[in-house]
């Protein structure tokens, strides 16, 4: 998880901020790629399987990989980052559920 705070200008709609964070933050990600987040999120998430490894070779067996959930969210003025990282085939989806138990409120 990562917070940025008074990213965006008060102002904006949060259509306008969620479209600003599409064009800079996540410009490197083809928009193919992305998904956007139903409401109450405004933001964008980005899947992927991916093959790489940095642990233990015993707890890694050939020919299986990660899948990686990223959402960047818009709170306010703030940017919300929030990852989660599972193993393909995961019989247990825990990291679709955090994500999708978590709540983002903007409090004055």
């Amino acid at each position: 998880m990562h917070w940025e705070v008074d990213v965006y200008a008060p102002e904006a709609s949060p259509e306008e901020k969620r479209e600003q964070l599409r064009k800079t933050l996540l410009q490197g990600i083809r928009e193919t790629e992305l998904t956007q987040l139903p409401a109450p999120w405004y933001g964008w998430e980005w899947r992927a399987v991916v093959r790489e490894w940095l642990g233990p070779p015993e707890e890694m067996p050939d020919g299986i990989g990660e899948i990686l959930r990223d959402r960047w969210l818009v709170a306010g003025t703030s940017l919300v980052f929030l990852q989660v990282v599972s193993r393909e085939e995961d019989p247990f989806p825990e990291g679709e559920a955090f994500l999708d138990s978590l709540r983002v409120t903007d409090v004055k």
